[in-house]
């Protein structure tokens, strides 16, 4: 929520001056800090950028005081860089070409890197930090200054993890300062901060954290207590609070609560509760007849609902028959591959150590449907690959980052097909005549026979193996199967039964169809592994307040390493 306020002033600046834009644009920037026993911070960190001016980037730290900087490299898709010992910030754009040093200053350095060609880039830093934890004589600590004050573009995200072979304690002390409304907490053994969204012009992201004194073997002793740096860092820090609109929907939320467990009360009491189910973001009521399918149904071959996907997903969720509603994403992604709308292609990943793994060809250019769904979905891939090849790892990503985004879609999609179907008259709208007018979507008895068709689809593809009539799988038919035991839940058992029992059919499947079996395990990959992440992230952003830390402050952080000083970014 904080950050449309935030957007609120530059979106007015930029109609009243339209010309003044950075040239250069930072989206992201990730760090990826392990601590060895000695205190030693190896860094990872990744730049992705839009450039089209200036001749080199730079990461400045300044008053390190005893800590050291060594192991400096830089490389960009696989190619690395070659160091340069005598680096002149001055030199021009070709000489500085794929080439990184070091600019050394009167308090502290610059770690530097050529632009080489303007566009997109993903640049990946490595070096290495001696003395990055500090023992004191009440403790040890980290207190640095990770994301600078004046970088010349602020990035759109930044993340940052810090972790050793030592499980952190969720108790650990965290604090992030400079990032007001940013995180920084302890989740599953390691600490963590987000930007939460861009960073303002005037933020930056340093962390502060309190370990026992021994807990790192330490060559960096500093003859102070850890109070001295904690008020040193408070000066100037303004704790984070929430807005009136998240105090309000936490209000909201715990009024809901409350509702909610005298409505379970009253249900259990006047024993109504087995008619009701929430799905998407309706609630829905199924009369006498009820959502329970029978334990027992017939077998059904044929695709139901037309192969109408939609009104499947629907059904799977509106009956139960699904495993998560996650799932539905595969089953777009094998329908797009069925239809020639994206392919599956061969690329490269590792940045020293090569090896071929699999992506997804968006194919922006020529990319039509007629389904809003589709396109929303599409551009959200387009906008994780960034140059129409999505790899598996680009998509986690995104997922991660944008949870709350990919899972309101798999809502929207459901009270899409909700409407649909009242407009068939299949679902009917109606109001309670409670103290509360509330309104009822009644699913007509009739649905339940859609149900068990559905039903009986998945009962077939679990048993199809154990079936003595081998031709029960019909050669153009297979890619339904899998794109419908995908929404179901059962993908993965299915394509393993498949494999076994119809291998002439699979290996002619590229000859028949435009794409082969295994596109279709590995779209199931990418969607699975996608959905993981979100999943996991939007378990952790629920957690971590209580974990060690919190929300950052706005300002404070003085006095921490790696600070003291301006610039960053590309110039």
């Amino acid at each position: 929520m904080k950050r449309f306020f935030k957007l609120i002033p530059f979106t007015i600046l930029m109609f009243i001056f339209p010309l003044i834009v950075n040239a250069n644009d930072i989206s992201s920037i990730d760090m990826d800090i392990y601590l060895d026993e000695d205190g030693t911070a190896h860094v990872t960190e990744t730049w992705s950028a839009d450039l089209d001016q200036g001749t080199e980037g730079y990461k400045p730290y300044y008053n390190i005081g005893n800590a050291e900087i060594t192991n400096f490299k830089v490389s960009e898709n696989g190619r690395e860089y070659t160091y340069d010992d005598s680096w002149d910030t001055d030199a021009s754009f070709d000489e500085k070409a794929y080439k990184n040093g070091i600019n050394y200053l009167s308090n502290g350095f610059e770690l530097c890197w050529g632009i080489s060609e303007y566009g997109s880039h993903t640049y990946v830093l490595t070096y290495d930090i001696e003395g990055f934890v500090a023992t004191l004589t009440d403790a040890d600590m980290i207190y640095w200054t990770l994301i600078p004050y004046e970088l010349s573009s602020k990035p759109d995200d930044v993340h940052i993890k810090i972790y050793s072979d030592e499980y952190f304690s969720s108790n650990l002390e965290v604090w992030g300062y400079g990032n007001y409304g940013g995180t920084a907490y302890v989740y599953d053994g390691y600490i963590e901060m987000n930007s939460e969204g861009a960073l303002n012009s005037d933020e930056y992201m340093t962390i502060l954290v309190k370990f026992t004194k021994g807990t790192f073997n330490t060559s960096n002793s500093i003859n102070q207590n850890f109070d001295y740096y904690f008020n040193m860092a408070e000066e100037g820090a303004t704790t984070y609070k929430k807005d009136f609109s998240e105090i309000l929907l936490e209000m909201i939320s715990t009024f809901f609560v409350i509702i909610t467990w005298g409505g379970i009360v009253f249900l259990i009491i006047n024993s109504v509760s087995k008619a009701n189910n929430t799905v998407g973001k309706k609630v829905f009521s199924f009369g006498k007849e009820g959502r329970i399918l029978p334990k027992e149904v017939p077998n059904i071959r044929d695709i139901p609902f037309e192969k109408d996907i939609y009104r499947a997903f629907w059904v799977a969720e509106v009956y139960k028959l699904n495993k998560n509603k996650t799932d539905f994403l595969g089953a777009i992604l094998l329908k797009w591959l069925l239809e020639g709308k994206i392919q599956i292609k061969k690329v490269e990943e590792g940045l020293i150590v090569k090896k071929e793994a699999s992506a997804i060809c968006l194919n922006s250019d020529t990319f039509t449907s007629d389904n809003y769904f589709e396109v929303e979905l599409h551009q959200m891939m387009q906008k994780a690959s960034r140059d129409d090849v999505l790899e598996s790892k680009e998509f986690e990503k995104w997922c991660k980052k944008n949870y709350d985004i990919i899972f309101d879609w798999f809502d929207k999609v459901i009270d899409s097909e909700t409407y649909i179907l009242i407009h068939e008259g299949k679902v009917f709208e109606t109001t309670k005549n409670n103290l509360f007018k509330t309104k009822v979507l009644t699913v007509d008895f009739l649905m339940k026979e859609e149900g068990i068709k559905l039903k009986g689809l998945k009962n077939f593809l679990e048993e199809f193996s154990r079936i003595d009539d081998k031709t029960a799988i019909e050669v153009n038919m297979w890619e339904y199967y899998l794109i419908y035991a995908q929404i179901l839940g059962i993908a993965d058992k299915v394509a393993k039964q498949f494999e076994k029992l119809y291998p002439e059919l699979l290996e002619d499947a590229y000859d028949t169809m435009g794409c082969s079996f295994t596109d279709f395990l590995i779209i199931n990959s990418i969607a699975s592994s996608s959905m993981r992440v979100a999943t996991t992230s939007k378990q952790r952003a629920e957690s971590y307040s209580s974990g060690g830390g919190g929300f950052s402050s706005g300002g404070g952080g003085g006095g921490s390493f790696g600070s003291g000083g301006g610039g960053g970014g590309f110039r």
